[in-house]
């Protein structure tokens, strides 16, 4: 009789080894700590401050309060580690200030003898993004640090030319609980009234949280040596339309509306006088945030939404001119070469997850 194969849990390699997280408490991050957890591993999340890390501790990671600057307390946290999972990202901060926190950390990894190093980019860094086939290999052309994109780009660009083996996992439109961007936000949208989109609708790659997670497990214990990117996306041809419809079915209401209104416009050519940074808003609220805490600003951001929401008349929202040129994208994302070279194979279906959670919400 032929023994049947078993395929081994993502990241089993790593099961008993010391690995640090940053991001530990983001919707991906505590995803990926629990599966760590799981697998046996001696997990430490880097913290900017104790915010979540009674939380990490009680789950069985260790938290430790280190921020993102050079220094032997970095390269310490980092030293001889099997791999460090960058996810951290502040959105508070401008792109320059996060990838001067992201090269210390390179440093610190490379200084302490750091295994390897996982680090979450994004799809967005291609040329070619929304639109058109995506590889591996196509163009990424930098651009001002200060934006998001440019900030992703130049930390690619310093594993690239760093000294640590990298896996640099490359995710589209990542969605699952926790994410206030695209399950949080979307039912929120549903219950104030829906969405406006262009006609026709784009197509929307989705993935689930978890498969992020596994690519992401599966990247850290691979053979493979050197620095690599992996697109990683879900198993469904989805539309935006069927997106934003299953947020409207787990939500019990909300409108999906086509309209012609609103059909992006062609994007400005580039120049010099793009803004940078943190928006305004975006430096009050860490302002803030540094004045009264953390918890407590965003307690208030809720409530002030919440009355907002109950007092608005529900109507479906038109998205801004840069989610119009996404939801009118037509992306065709490749994810042959992380099944070819790290085994990610998507398992999360869109309608089968938010059916699930239906299921659940109604118990």
């Amino acid at each position: 009789m032929t023994e049947k194969h078993v395929d081994p849990r993502p990241g089993d390699g790593l099961a008993g080894q010391r690995v640090v997280v940053t991001g530990a408490t983001g919707f991906i991050g505590r995803r990926l700590i629990d599966a760590l957890l799981k697998l046996g591993c001696d997990v430490t999340a880097l913290l900017r401050t104790r915010h979540g890390a009674a939380a990490l501790e009680q789950a069985g990671a260790k938290a430790l309060v280190c921020p993102l600057h050079p220094g032997p307390a970095l390269t310490q946290a980092l030293d001889g580690a099997a791999a460090l999972f960058h996810l951290a990202y502040d959105f508070r901060a401008s792109g320059a200030d996060n990838l001067a926190a992201f090269d210390a950390l390179a440093k610190a990894a490379e200084d302490g003898s750091c295994n390897r190093i996982v680090h979450l980019s994004s799809a967005v860094v291609y040329d070619s993004w929304p639109n058109g086939p995506i590889t591996e290999r196509n163009p990424i052309t930098p651009e001002d640090v200060q934006s998001y994109r440019g900030a992703k780009i130049a930390m690619e660009q310093r594993l690239l030319q760093g000294k640590c083996d990298a896996a640099i996992l490359q995710p589209t439109i990542v969605y699952g609980p926790g994410s206030a961007l695209w399950t949080n936000g979307p039912l929120a949208m549903m219950r104030r009234g829906g969405i406006i989109l262009p006609d026709p609708p784009g197509q929307c790659p989705a993935v689930h949280v978890d498969d992020v997670v596994q690519a992401a497990l599966r990247a850290a214990s691979s053979p493979r040596i050197g620095v690599e990117r992996y697109l990683i996306s879900g198993p469904d041809t989805l539309g935006w339309k069927t997106f934003f419809e299953g947020y409207a079915r787990l939500a019990g209401c909300g409108e999906v509306r086509i309209d012609p209104a609103a059909n992006p416009t062609p994007p400005p050519s580039p120049n010099g006088n793009a803004p940078s940074g943190p928006s305004l808003a975006g430096q009050l609220s860490a302002h803030l945030r540094r004045l009264v805490g953390r918890r407590r600003v965003e307690a208030a951001a809720n409530w002030a939404r919440s009355v907002q929401a109950r007092l608005a008349k529900p109507r479906p929202v038109m998205p801004d001119m840069a989610g119009r040129r996404l939801f009118a994208g037509q992306p065709e994302v490749s994810t042959r070469y992380a099944q070819d070279q790290i085994g990610y194979v998507s398992r999360v279906s869109f309608d089968e997850w938010i059916e699930h959670m239906r299921k659940q919400s109604a118990r």
